[in-house]
């Protein structure tokens, strides 16, 4: 469990990261630009042209370095973030893009070469990850394989679920995860813990089954029951979550050190709690006829305002 006083938003990568990274990667000879240029969008062009002359051989170890630079990259603390993201969302599609293969070995070489040079028990680390696993994963079937691999593995890491190969998993094994994570306990004791789970499964289900599956089920063949998450572990995941959002309410009267912390906590739960509950809203509304929907389908914000209100879903 990691607790340490560390950020609790992601704050980027910085370019002395890169450098040390890639610098120590099998693509070291080939990147030596990147210690002569600070601007992103120089060394964007630097591996480009890499790519367009190939000159980055098919392999998982070079192939995770590249991964590694467009995620770096991609993530990268600079002064020009938002003149940049198109540029930066592009290459990180590229660097996926670039001999990409799917298939199931290939894929789990990769994430393990990956997880050599961005060491995930840094939790910074950790947090950065989780952002561009999300963000990457609308970009293609690639990004969204390795992306999702990434994803369970960081769950893995948090909260010692045994998992031994990186590979899709089917989303019912989240439950796993939560049975594990007691959420009183975790509010008392592992703050910084519980910020990172709740996260990485929020990115689970938008990589996921709250996504876009169409390409994994016919390019690559993926059942569609491993895509899916079923209501009975939803409403799971919603109760887990309304536990977390209930205590932090009484709690965030307390005036210590984590105020900040438990007010990022309620906001990642919020949010995922907002995800689950389009999913379970028409479920809910068919079996119990009850929730007073708005026109857009969503169950009006009113029903959040008092603590009675999601009794009907325990």
């Amino acid at each position: 469990m990691m607790e340490p006083h560390l950020a609790i938003r992601p704050q980027g990568f910085d370019i002395e990261q890169l450098r040390q990274i890639v610098g120590q990667s099998c693509l070291k000879d080939k990147t030596q630009f990147i210690h002569t240029s600070d601007n992103v969008l120089e060394l964007i062009e630097a591996f480009g042209q890499l790519m367009s002359r190939e000159e980055i051989e098919f392999g998982a170890e070079p192939l995770a370095t590249l991964h590694v630079a467009g995620m770096m990259l991609y993530m990268l603390h600079h002064n020009d973030l938002s003149s940049t993201q198109v540029q930066r969302t592009l290459f990180l599609q590229r660097c996926f893009d670039y001999m990409a293969c799917t298939e199931e070995t290939h894929v789990h070489e990769l994430c393990t070469q990956i997880l050599s040079l961005l060491d995930i028990n840094d939790s910074d680390i950790m947090l950065n990850m989780i952002t561009c696993c999300r963000n990457a994963s609308p970009l293609g079937t690639m990004a969204q394989i390795v992306s999702t691999c990434l994803l369970w593995a960081m769950l893995d890491k948090l909260t010692d679920l045994g998992f031994d190969t990186y590979r899709l998993r089917a989303y019912p094994e989240l439950m796993m995860a939560i049975a594990m994570v007691n959420p009183l306990v975790y509010l008392q004791n592992y703050l910084h813990s519980l910020n990172l789970i709740v996260r990485v499964i929020a990115a689970l289900l938008v990589a996921g089954p709250y996504g876009s599956t169409e390409k994994l089920r016919n390019e690559v063949g993926v059942p569609q029951d491993m895509l899916e998450f079923p209501n009975a572990d939803a409403a799971v995941l919603f109760r887990w979550l309304n536990t977390i959002v209930e205590e932090l309410r009484d709690e965030l009267q307390l005036r210590d050190g984590h105020v900040q912390e438990r007010m990022i906590v309620l906001e990642t739960s919020c949010e995922l709690m907002k995800l689950v509950h389009v999913h379970l809203a028409e479920f809910y509304q068919r079996l119990y006829s009850i929730a007073d929907f708005e026109d857009d389908g969503f169950v009006s914000d009113h029903q959040c305002d008092n603590d009675e209100d999601f009794e009907w879903l325990l």
